[in-house]
This record gives structure tokens, sequence and C-alpha cells, in this order.
């Protein structure tokens, strides 16, 4: 049964509970996303202070997002992997401390290791994909990677949470978050059975990260896909933090938000996974370059104008999001793209893609905390289109060799 479905959505059979732990480890990881920052502020924090936190969360994402590649190379895929669920259970537990007897410092020191703790499991994971996928079905095998990120992440948690919120309180949320994550950890780690081949050769990690620096240099593209990655989820970090406070205050409440945000990724997936075939069909670059940042800036647009015009206008405001999830699974093909851009160095350009996701959940905090309290929120929307839109013109230029 497991080959039938792996064969038939192109992933590797292998590492078909890998793909499921996933799921798992990201529903814990995520289910605070859709209310932490709403619970904070009317826990009396104020915005911008609320804003630093999750800048800081993002900049560990940046970080650790960048090494996970490094670590790989020095260490192994499942030892990085677990590093990360022990991060995350670590980091969980002081944040329900500091959450229960108040104490801001220690929210916010929780919250940024708390940072950490996704990127080593997942782009870990990505990394095992790439290296046991063939080239030809690499765009599908990365596809479904995202699929099963956004599942867990941002539809599943984010409804969950929801249903929890009624009847439950933050403390319960992030000890269910607890149990998920456990379990998706004890499926990608022990039910899959899948080992790369060692390598003969390391490095050492200062080694891994120069040459993690300098690839930039020597092969420009990936400075310019670092770019393109980096704005890639700029909007998705950015609106968990601004959405539940700016809908708020245009007649939309808490919970319309949440299944906005989990619809908007339930679509998301399922364009990711069309994108990844009509990618691996008509050209990676293509796709993102004709539908990425020009169908999320659109939906930027339409989302403000949605708010502006017809505030609390459910249904509109659903179809402006779902714009914007089409727009962003668009991107998707640059995790087959980037690493095909430099093929004899897999692994390294790999760390630029796990970089340029980490800066997104980085840059979208620390726009959010830099324009949204000063400007408003139709200003941030419009500076997101217009960064969206550089991102498709910047994708011209990511060819790889071959063309």
């Amino acid at each position: 049964m497991v080959k039938k479905i792996a064969n038939r959505i192109g992933i590797p059979e292998s590492l078909f509970y890998g793909y499921m732990g996933l799921i798992f480890f990201m529903l814990g990881a995520g289910i605070e996303t859709s209310w932490f920052s709403a619970f904070l502020v009317a826990s009396g924090y104020e915005i911008q202070l609320v804003s630093v936190v999750f800048s800081l969360y993002g900049l560990f994402v940046a970080i650790f997002s960048w090494l996970t590649s490094f670590f790989v190379n020095v260490f192994s895929v499942r030892k990085v992997m677990a590093t990360g669920l022990f991060v995350y259970l670590f980091s969980t537990s002081l944040l329900i401390i500091g959450l229960t007897f108040k104490l801001f410092p220690l929210i916010a020191l929780a919250y940024m290791f708390r940072g950490a703790s996704y990127p080593l499991f997942a782009y870990a994971f990505l990394i095992w994909i790439t290296l046991r996928t063939d080239l030809k079905n690499l765009g599908k095998a990365t596809s479904w990677f995202w699929f099963s990120f956004n599942l867990g992440m941002t539809i599943v948690s984010p409804l969950l949470a929801s249903i929890m919120l009624k009847f439950a309180n933050p403390i319960s949320i992030l000890v269910t978050g607890l149990f998920f994550a456990v379990l998706g950890g004890v499926l990608a780690l022990k039910v899959n059975k899948d080992h790369l081949p060692v390598e003969v050769e390391k490095k050492g990690m200062l080694k891994e990260m120069k040459e993690g620096i300098t690839i930039l240099f020597d092969y420009p593209r990936l400075a310019v896909a670092l770019v393109v990655k980096a704005i890639n989820n700029i909007g998705q970090f950015g609106f968990v933090i601004m959405m539940p406070i700016f809908l708020i205050d245009h007649d939309y409440t808490l919970s319309q938000w949440g299944v906005i945000w989990a619809m908007t990724y339930i679509a998301n997936s399922f364009a990711g996974i069309l994108f990844g075939h009509l990618g691996d069909r008509y050209g990676w670059r293509k796709i993102v370059c004709y539908f990425s940042g020009t169908l999320t800036a659109l939906s930027c647009l339409l989302i403000g104008g949605v708010v502006f015009y017809f505030p609390g206008n459910v249904k509109l405001l659903m179809f402006a999001f779902l714009v914007f999830s089409v727009g962003i699974a668009a991107f998707g093909p640059l995790s087959a793209l980037i690493p095909a851009l430099v093929p004899e160095k897999k692994t390294t350009a790999l760390s630029v893609l796990n970089l340029g996701s980490g800066l997104s959940n980085f840059l979208g905090p620390v726009l959010v905390t830099a324009l949204f309290q000063t400007f408003g929120g139709f200003v941030l929307l419009a500076v997101f289109a217009g960064l969206y839109l550089c991102a498709s013109l910047l994708t011209v230029f990511l060819k790889t060799p071959e063309i």
C-alpha cells in the first residue's frame, strides 16, 4: 500500500513515514501561530514589543535554516532532526513556564529558541528528500514536502487552535502541540527506517559554513535565488502577526481569521502539488516567474481593498486570500530549481534555499515591527505587493546550466 501511494504521488517510498512525521511535527510547531500575537496584545503587551518577539523568533528561524545544511553534512540528517525535536520540547516547556508566571523576558527567550526547532527538523528532512529523489521527480517530491509542512503548520494547527480556544486556555493548546510534535518525531525517526549513505569525507563545520558563503559569490544566480526565496513567505510570516490585530479593527473576529487562514493553506497545498507537477513538465523557472509574485502582489492589493471597502465581508476576504495561496504555491518549484542551479553542490545550494526560507520568517515580522503601528496595515500590504512583484522579475535570471 505504501509503495503504491508513494509511486502514485511521486515521492521516495522509503521516506513515506518521514512525510507523515513532518505533518504531525509541524502541527505541534505551528499550533500557536494563528492566535499568539493577539493573545500577547490582549495580555497587555504593546504591539511593537510583540512584533519584536516574533522578529527574534524569525531571526533564529533564519539562522538555523541556514545552518541546517551544514549540520547535516557534519553530523547526519537523523541527528539534526532529533536535535530539532529536543529544542522544540525544551523551548516550549520554557514558554509554558513564562506564560504561567507572566514572565515576559522568559516568554521572549523561549519563543526565540523555539524558532530554531522546526528548521532543524523540517529543512533537514528536505535535504533528505533532495538527496533521495531523482532530478526528474524532484519538483513533485519537494511539492509534497511543502504540502506536508503546510498541512501541519498552517492548515490543521490553526483549525485545531480555533476550536480549542473556545474551551481551553493557551497552556493546554501548547501542551497539545507537544504531543503532536513527539508523535511526528517518532514517525519520522523511528518508524521511518531509511538511512542515507554515510559520507566518508567530513569537511568540518567552519569549512562548510565558509563554502555556504563563498558559493553566493561563485554562483551569482544563487544570490538572486536567495533574494527571491527570502521574499517568498514574507506575507505568510507578516500576516500571522498583523492580521489578528488588523482584521479585528475592521469588523472581523479572531475565529473568522483562523478559518480564513486555514482555508488559505488548504488551497495552497493543493495548488503546490499542481505547480510541482507543472514545474517538472514545463520548467520550474517559468512557473515561479509567471505565477508567484504576480498573484501574491495582486492578492495583497485585493486584501487591502476588501478590508477598506467591504469591512467584515468574510467571503470577499476569503477570495483575496485564496489568490494569495495560489501565488505562494507557485514559489514551490524554487525547492527544485535552486539545487539545480549548482547540481554538483546540491547540499550547499540547499543551504541557500533554507536561508531564504528562514529570512522570510525574519523579514515578515521585521516589516510589521517597522511599518504596521506607524503607517498601518494598508501601507504594509502595498509594500508586500511591491516586493512580490520584484521577486517575479528577479526569477527571470534563475537559469539552470542546461538552459
